[in-house]
């Protein structure tokens, strides 16, 4: 792989979003939870990326953000996927829980992809995502400055949002590039009065990562990501994770402007991996000793009609 195609692939992009990233925005706090592990469960934000290993595939995550905070962000997701490989298709199931503060959110997605071979092992998948949210905020346990706000005077018991998004992946063995919009629709929550109180927004991401072989038993894995939405901060995720022996993962994840993160992952076995890591926030300086924990476990059943694979356990 010539540097030609790593500058267009990983270089250029990075400096492109660097760019945006730098741009004024309004601040608002986080809606969808962000992962430092992402590509080790894509499937949350990339319909596209459903059956992309060519077996049945199930992974796990669990984040707890800010440990030590009251009210601080935890977010779960169970993903399963499958390949139609006589159709050229990928099937996948999500389902999320997260919670920060007074809210309480569960989803619930299935994920088609549709996959085109383009010759060399190449593949473009292009995938659609629908499902719902299901909507909780028990606004009256909190501890008010004002308990006269109307905004905070009842609770929301269960508000049902349904949402479809769309992606696109180009990929090989030892490549990706992609970008999606797991919610296209602006779901409203309002009050007894009509009075708006909560309303979903759209967030757009890319990702790109790629595999090098620095030599027979080290490989080199740089990956980016990039999330915008109208109304939370942008955030470039760049990451390097170096692959020893084909068994131990290890790496260096920054968040620009917000955090950096070590991660560690160990295969047990080519169908079996478990991963951990722990993030620093950058961006408040009475923060920095609250970290942030990430587990990850990966199986992959390679058996019988789920031996093969469309690429390898890279992503």
């Amino acid at each position: 792989m010539n540097r030609t195609f790593l500058y267009r692939l990983i270089v250029l992009p990075a400096v492109l979003l660097t760019l945006l990233a730098g741009c004024p925005k309004t601040v608002k706090s986080q809606q969808d939870p962000v992962y430092t592990q992402y590509v080790s469960n894509l499937l949350t934000i990339q319909p596209a990326y459903a059956g992309i290993s060519g077996v049945l595939a199930i992974s796990a995550l669990s984040r707890a953000q800010w440990v030590g905070w009251e009210g601080a962000p935890n977010s779960n997701t169970v993903t399963i996927n499958l390949p139609l490989k006589s159709v050229n298709v990928g099937l996948g199931l999500s389902l999320l829980n997260d919670k920060w503060g007074p809210i309480l959110q569960n989803g619930v997605y299935a994920d088609y992809a549709y996959r085109i071979p383009l010759g060399h092992r190449q593949y473009l998948a292009m995938g659609i995502k629908a499902g719902f949210n299901t909507y909780h905020a028990r606004f009256t346990d909190l501890q008010l400055d004002d308990p006269t706000d109307p905004i905070f005077a009842q609770n929301i018991d269960f508000r049902m949002l349904p949402n479809v998004g769309v992606g696109a992946l180009w990929h090989s063995d030892l490549f990706f590039l992609g970008a999606s919009i797991p919610k296209l629709f602006k779901n409203n929550i309002v009050d007894d009065s009509q009075q708006k109180i909560y309303r979903e927004v759209i967030h757009f991401y890319f990702m790109s990562g790629i595999i090098f072989p620095i030599n027979y038993n080290v490989r080199l894995k740089p990956t980016l990501l990039y999330r915008w939405s109208e109304d939370t901060p942008s955030y470039i995720d760049i990451a390097a994770n170096f692959l020893f022996y084909e068994r131990v993962w290890v790496g260096v994840t920054y968040r620009i402007k917000n955090s950096y993160a070590l991660s560690f992952q160990f295969n047990v076995n080519n169908q079996l991996r478990f991963g951990y890591s722990f993030d620093l926030t950058s961006f408040h300086e009475n923060m920095v000793h609250s970290g942030t924990h990430e587990f990850t476990i990966n199986y992959e059943f390679q058996y019988g009609r789920w031996s093969k694979r469309y690429s390898t356990r890279y992503f």
